[in-house]
């Protein structure tokens, strides 16, 4: 239910941001403050203990992280090249394939009855390596087409996502009482992302009547096969179903309101909308995927 939930809500902004197009066009600069918000709230949902979990199952943690900055950036460059996408395009595939894993994928791993514990894990440590991975990923797949501001991405990622996250701790820390609200989060977070997509399809609406349906397609196989690539790296890895599952929503699901974030900042609002056709995808393939993978024991 939370999950179809989600999806109407970003369906609806995603139209919103298409037929209200000139009301949104001019909020883009609210994109930066609200994802800040938005990882915010993720930090209010960790804890100390999610962090020294990390430590107890060091091995597994860092093999799915490394994993998830492995295969989404990879994929995005082959996807890219095997369907034509033009270059600003091409940035922004590599953009989403270069963050972190997404804080719905604990949702989704929650669905589809895999490990709670290993997601979050995942997300949170993902997280921490997102100003190494994303800054570097980007200069080194895109470099060549565009110039990437390698140090001013590395800032803007600590300032983005580490700072938020960490406060988020922290307030939970000295407010032990702010957990009451820990179940609006998912809520206010999808609608959150749900605005920026429709800032974004509103400064692309131009660009979306001349769409190339190799653009959604290459989208859409990034995300499918992420997930599917992420179950079958961890059986090769040893690692058992319910493990599995949990490693494959974690290597699908994308923080792609920071993609869209560092697009629009240092890139192009073209450079944004692969990662806005990703964030919509991704929570409706994950409602399948969780569908499919609570039947798997």
């Amino acid at each position: 239910m939370q999950n179809l939930l989600s999806l109407l809500i970003l369906l609806l902004f995603s139209f919103a941001g298409i037929f209200m197009s000139d009301t949104f066009k001019g909020l883009k600069e609210l994109i930066v403050p609200l994802l800040t918000l938005v990882m915010l709230s993720m930090g209010i949902t960790l804890s100390k203990e999610d962090f020294k979990r990390i430590l107890q199952k060091p091995v597994i943690v860092i093999y799915g992280a490394l994993l998830h900055y492995s295969v989404m950036p990879l994929l995005a460059m082959l996807l890219s090249f095997i369907f034509g996408i033009s270059k600003e395009l091409y940035v922004g595939m590599v953009l989403v394939g270069s963050v972190p894993s997404g804080t719905a994928s604990n949702l989704i791993t929650y669905l589809a009855k895999g490990d709670l514990l290993y997601s979050v894990s995942i997300t949170a440590f993902s997280t921490l390596l997102a100003p190494i991975f994303t800054p570097l990923w980007t200069y080194t797949l895109a470099g060549k087409y565009v110039h990437v501001p390698l140090l001013d991405m590395v800032l803007d990622v600590l300032k983005i996502v580490i700072l938020p996250v960490v406060l988020g701790i922290l307030i939970k820390e000295l407010f032990p009482r702010i957990k009451v609200i820990e179940s609006f989060l998912p809520y206010a977070s999808v609608s959150v992302i749900g605005f920026i997509i429709a800032v974004v399809l509103s400064l692309n609406v131009e660009n979306l009547k001349k769409m190339d349906l190799m653009l959604l397609l290459a989208v859409f196989l990034h995300n499918i096969l992420g997930f599917l690539l992420g179950f079958l790296f961890g059986r090769l890895f040893g690692l058992d179903n319910k493990l599995s599952k949990t490693l494959s929503i974690e290597v699908g699901i994308q923080n792609s309101g920071l993609a869209v974030a560092l697009a629009i900042k240092h890139f192009s609002p073209l450079a944004s909308l692969p990662p806005a056709i990703f964030s919509l995808l991704q929570n409706v393939n994950g409602i399948i995927v969780s569908s499919i993978y609570k039947r798997i024991h």
